[in-house]
């Protein structure tokens, strides 16, 4: 056991001297902790390696300085991320983060990887665990905590607080979100298996996961939902299509995306194929970010349970399943068969406020299960999306047991129809 004191990382020292000495004890791995309480300020990314455990105890606090190099990274991200290699068996313990005013740069076209914009940041993760997590004073960029590319991860234990995502996951396979209180303008959790090319770092399924035991806190403004989830379908590559920012295509046997400026809402003519294996390259004046090193051809969330949870900000909607059809992203590349999201359960629901809408769905979906909800003044919406002509939704299987609607409580749009069988 290491303790990361006596290798300099004190309350009095400078924050790029508490970033050195911080980083030379990560870099011993094992656990490393942290023992003496105090504001510990940080001026540098701290990069963890496998099979190695942070501790930090009782009354330590982490507050983030600007960089020295003046490009501030992420606070934490692991070693693998850059060079897209696993990292195995990292546990963070009793985090308590103040991101005072600082949050990473540059996550555009210059990047060193695309879309990756948190405090937190891990890509490329087997076996991850956070607990006794604090983040307060999110801007309007960076999310508190944003894992891809993962193998099953527990975020235990969480109290998120700012402008922006409290938890943004990409693609990966089990998970567990328990204990959380979120006070976020944004998304306190996000399960984006697509989105906009400067927020996520791949697109691909998210399966197999829980979120329970968390709390939406009430605030007086906000956007976004409790739990947001994003799926996406694009094509084959193919000379002379037209594309815009964060469009996807496979070709070359990878999965690439499209990043220039969403503002201008420009489509771009594609003539010559990208093929380069990492980062980013240009092609016809288009700029090709690699995702994915295999053709895959659409994404979303299957198997995910919400269970236990408080809503008790007032809301538009509560849980929504997107499609983005914007200058940002299109989730749907015009032609292709979006596969539905589907497996995704509701239970022991609280609306602690004002909800318009508790879940809502403009994408397709299959098998919904809701248990032990009342709706009271909420509904349960399922519409389309018009300029996303020629998408087929298929019926959507609803199976209720114990759940109270209001005679107003369920919409529909004759081209996502519903079957409810109630238990």
């Amino acid at each position: 056991m290491i303790n990361a004191n006596e290798y300099g990382f004190l309350p009095e020292n400078t924050p790029y001297k508490n970033s050195e000495a911080f980083q030379k004890a990560v870099d011993e791995g094992g656990v490393i902790q942290v023992t003496v309480p105090g504001i510990y300020k940080i001026s540098e990314q701290i990069e963890i390696g496998d099979n190695t455990k942070l501790v930090f105890c009782e009354g330590v606090i982490l507050q983030r300085q600007a960089s020295a190099t003046g490009i501030n990274g992420n606070a934490f991200i692991n070693k693998g991320a850059v060079c897209g290699e696993y990292n195995r068996n990292i546990e963070i313990i009793g985090l308590h983060l103040k991101c005072n005013g600082i949050e990473s740069d540059d996550f555009g076209v210059n990047s060193r990887i695309a879309g990756l914009r948190a405090q937190v940041a891990m890509i490329y993760v087997e076996n991850l665990k956070i607990d006794d997590f604090e983040c307060h004073g999110l801007l309007e960029k960076d999310y508190a905590i944003q894992v891809s590319a993962f193998k099953n991860i527990v975020l235990n234990n969480l109290y998120i607080t700012g402008n922006k995502d409290g938890v943004h996951l990409g693609w990966g396979d089990g998970f567990v979100i328990s204990n959380g209180k979120f006070c976020t303008f944004d998304d306190p959790i996000a399960l984006n298996a697509f989105d906009y090319a400067t927020s996520n770092t791949h697109v691909g399924w998210i399966e197999n996961g829980i979120i329970e035991n968390c709390v939406d806190m009430d605030h007086n403004t906000t956007t976004g939902f409790f739990c947001r989830i994003l799926g996406g379908s694009w094509c084959k590559w193919h000379r002379g299509m037209q594309v815009q920012h964060s469009d996807t295509v496979a070709v070359n046997g990878r999965t690439y995306r499209v990043l220039m400026n969403p503002k201008d809402g420009k489509l771009y003519t594609s003539y010559n194929p990208p093929c380069h294996e990492k980062g980013i390259m240009e092609y016809d004046g288009i700029n090709w970010v690699v995702v994915r090193n295999s053709e895959e051809l659409n994404c979303g969330c299957r198997n995910i349970i919400i269970r236990n949870c408080k809503l008790q900000k007032k809301r538009n909607i509560g849980i929504a399943i997107s499609l983005n059809y914007d200058t940002y992203a299109r989730s749907y590349y015009p032609g292709c068969r979006c596969i539905p999201q589907s497996g995704i359960t509701l239970e022991n629901i609280v609306l602690e406020n004002d909800i318009d809408i508790l879940f809502h769905s403009n994408y397709p979906t299959e098998n919904i299960t809701l248990k032990n909800i009342d709706f009271k003044n909420s509904k349960l919406c399922f519409d389309t999306v018009p300029k996303a002509d020629g998408i087929i939704y298929p019926d959507v299987e609803i199976t209720a047991n114990n759940v109270v609607f209001n005679k107003n409580s369920i919409q529909t749009s004759p081209k996502h129809p519903i079957k409810i069988c109630f238990k």
